[in-house]
């Protein structure tokens, strides 16, 4: 029976290293570890400065430039546990010839540790091509049994992959047509590149591909891309923050082929322009499953280094709610701790790293400490998931889920930043752009010191907010409850719970799913000419609330909020009607057929259907006790409230339950969602009042 490798104690910022024995011809693997200090050179306190002047030899290795110098580090998944593999590790001292790090063959541990597949199969890859450099492996430098060792290594992972000297990104093994399509890429990217921004990739005309000089449509090929692009590499957190950090170089491997991340990149963008990347996504996957594929991905990354390079080495907290749903772990408290190499260092100095803590607690402090640090995207309009952790408060979203709706006041799509016409003006329901119920702001002080840096100098250009208001949420830590100021400003009177017809991806409807959506539209529009008064133009609030009030832009990168009433929602919504009507009987003799887009209909009318899909997606529609419309979340209840929160972009939806309410989600509620509510307090009609949400 193997001998249990003991991993030994390590001093705050240092690391082990990782070094594969290439020499051995048995089926076993074998290596060693070290031990260094690491520089940490995104750390600028003076205690870091000491230790590295302490350790300069480390310190000298890591950075100093050569072959022969410095770190790998490997991204990869752990993928399933069923089967495992031994490694048997040596823990030796280490000696420096040259500034060029050895291990000094004193082995003082020596034992086994069990590695799974993916990373066995890596291995021995790597010592098939007598890969002979130190490399920093997660599974293996760190003591996957000790919570102490993974509490302390976790926050230096923003530094390991920042300083290494290259990044080895594992897809894993691979069929002979994957490897083939992996190597095809730099031809179809330079294929695709050389035709003009306008040409017409239709996948219904095979000539179009072939005088391009690619594969036709019905090439095996495009299909294999599509799973290569799925590969579970492209969904998971820690390998956004692994791919976002590292500064160097990076090398794709997918079985036994290899391309750089620079080629990978330009690939995707030669996807996307030609508008072909859905396409071979959609022929591997029929639904939507909330997480990201490798188009996705691939651009989110560069966005990431792009933001982190102009915004002084972190990630806002706003862009990292919105980017975390949509990955995955395998431990659910990561999807907090995934975060921190993504965040400033004195962020990361606020936020405990104890893998110890239960789950619920973990999610619940990142979540008061992002109330008290980011009011623009408010972290109570991103609640909705797929599934929900027993123990979280209702108000608290369970990260390790994906949203199942798209919030209705986020800047943010997809992980990406929207961009906003001139006209178009956010929700803002519990707040005014100024006079009494506007945020409340505080000169920042340390402008005259810090004006040059940019960081800095963006924070004073946008202010900062009076935490110390009264009417801000206030979070009591040890119940895990919010206590608010807002307006109960109705009641939830009749609901029609969510349609399951878009419960699909838009490419894979069928006649069936769309004969759904328009029988629940037909109900809807029949509650909605029940609920509101004769005087009321009934078409318009109607088509203005399934999409929110919002629609897309032309360029598809951004939403048009239309506080000011300037769209003929009337006449979108006839226009889509009436095109459904159309169609279904025409594919109603085939069920299972999938059915096109509606490419006839006007620009502006497509965008609304576009926004109609995307809105009401897992959301139900309902009336009020007081003659409104609205949309909400899917487990709304006839005898919830309907309140407005101070300082909150939206309405929110509550249940009561006793001295407190449940949280159940956001809404929009035609006619409340730029201040009318507050303007009905100072009318004295509602009336401000505090509650507490559990």
């Amino acid at each position: 029976m193997a001998i249990p490798f003991i991993y030994d104690h390590l001093e705050p910022k240092q690391i082990r290293l990782f070094q594969l024995d290439h020499s051995s011809s048995s089926e076993h693997l074998t290596g060693r570890l070290v031990v260094l200090r690491h520089p940490t050179h995104l750390d600028q306190t003076i205690e870091n400065y000491r230790g590295m002047c302490r350790n300069w030899r480390d310190m000298n290795f890591v950075k100093k430039p050569g072959e022969a110098y410095g770190y790998d580090a490997l991204s990869y998944t752990w993928g399933t546990k069923l089967e495992t593999f031994p490694l048997k590790l040596q823990l030796t001292g280490k000696l420096y010839e040259d500034g060029i790090l050895y291990s000094d063959g004193v082995i003082r541990h020596e034992g086994t540790i069990d590695i799974h597949r993916n990373l066995y199969e890596f291995l021995c890859r790597l010592r098939k091509a007598r890969y002979k450099r130190f490399i920093w492996i997660d599974a293996i430098c760190t003591d996957q049994n000790n919570d102490r060792d993974k509490s302390m290594q976790i926050p230096l992972m923003r530094y390991i992959y920042h300083e290494a000297r290259q990044v080895k990104i594992w897809l894993g093994v691979a069929t002979p047509i994957e490897e083939e399509a992996l190597a095809r890429i730099p031809f179809l990217t330079e294929k695709l590149a050389s035709q003009s921004p306008g040409y017409d990739w239709d996948i219904e005309i095979p000539e179009k591909f072939e005088s391009a000089g690619v594969p036709a449509p019905t090439h095996f090929m495009w299909r294999a891309l599509g799973l290569l692009m799925t590969r579970s590499w492209f969904d998971r957190l820690w390998t956004l923050q692994e791919a976002i950090l590292w500064e160097k170089s990076s090398v794709v491997y997918c079985g036994d082929e290899q391309i750089s991340w620079e080629t990978l990149e330009s690939f995707v963008s030669s996807m996307d322009n030609a508008r072909l990347a859905d396409w071979t996504i959609f022929q591997s996957v029929d639904t939507d499953t909330g997480v990201s594929n490798g188009y996705e991905a691939v651009s989110l990354i560069k966005d990431c280094k792009i933001l982190l390079t102009n915004d002084d080495w972190r990630l806002p907290l706003d862009f990292l709610l919105n980017v975390i749903r949509r990955r995955s772990v395998t431990r659910p408290a990561d999807m907090v701790f995934g975060m921190l190499a993504l965040m400033a260092h004195e962020e990361k100095s606020r936020i405990t790293v104890d893998v110890s803590l239960p789950v619920e607690r973990v999610y619940f402090e990142f979540a008061r400490y992002y109330i008290l640090n980011e009011l623009d995207e408010c972290i109570l309009n991103h609640t909705s998931s797929q599934t929900r952790r027993e123990g979280l408060p209702s108000w608290c979203p369970d990260f390790s889920s994906p949203e199942i709706t798209v919030p209705l006041a986020s800047k943010f799509r997809d992980g990406r930043e929207l961009s906003r016409e001139n006209f178009s003006t956010n929700f803002r329901a519990g707040f005014n752009k100024d006079g009494q119920w506007a945020k409340p702001m505080k000169k920042d002080r340390q402008y005259t010191f810090v004006k040059d840096m940019p960081h800095f100098a963006r924070m004073y250009q946008e202010g900062t907010y009076d935490l110390s208001h009264p009417d801000f949420i206030h979070v009591v830590s040890d119940v895990m409850q919010l206590n608010v100021s807002g307006v109960l400003i109705d009641k939830i009177a009749i609901v029609i719970k969510p349609t399951d017809g878009l419960k699909r991806m838009v490419y894979h409807w069928t006649a069936h799913d769309l004969e759904k959506i328009v029988a629940w539209d037909k109900e809807c529009l029949s509650l909605a000419r029940k609920t509101l008064q004769t005087d009321v133009e009934i078409l318009s609030a109607y088509g203005r609330t399934v999409v929110a009030n919002s629609l897309e832009t032309s360029d598809g990168g951004g939403l048009l909020w239309d506080e000011y009433g300037r769209t003929d929602y009337c006449h979108a919504y006839t226009e889509v009607r009436a095109y459904l009507d159309l169609l279904i009987p025409h594919w109603a003799t085939n069920y299972a057929t999938s059915v096109p887009l509606p490419n006839e209909l006007s620009s502006e009318v497509l965008y609304f259907f576009h926004r109609f899909i995307t809105v009401t997606r897992n959301r139900c529609f309902f009336a009020t006790a007081n003659g409104r419309i609205g949309i909400g979340p899917a487990d709304t209840k006839p005898g919830d409230d309907v309140c407005v929160i101070i300082f909150c972009p939206t309405p929110y939806v509550l249940r009561e339950q006793g001295s407190a309410f449940e949280f159940i989600g956001e809404a929009y509620v035609d006619g409340m969602m730029y201040g009318q509510a507050l303007e009905m307090v100072d009318q004295g009609i509602l009336t401000k009042e505090r509650f507490t949400i559990a």
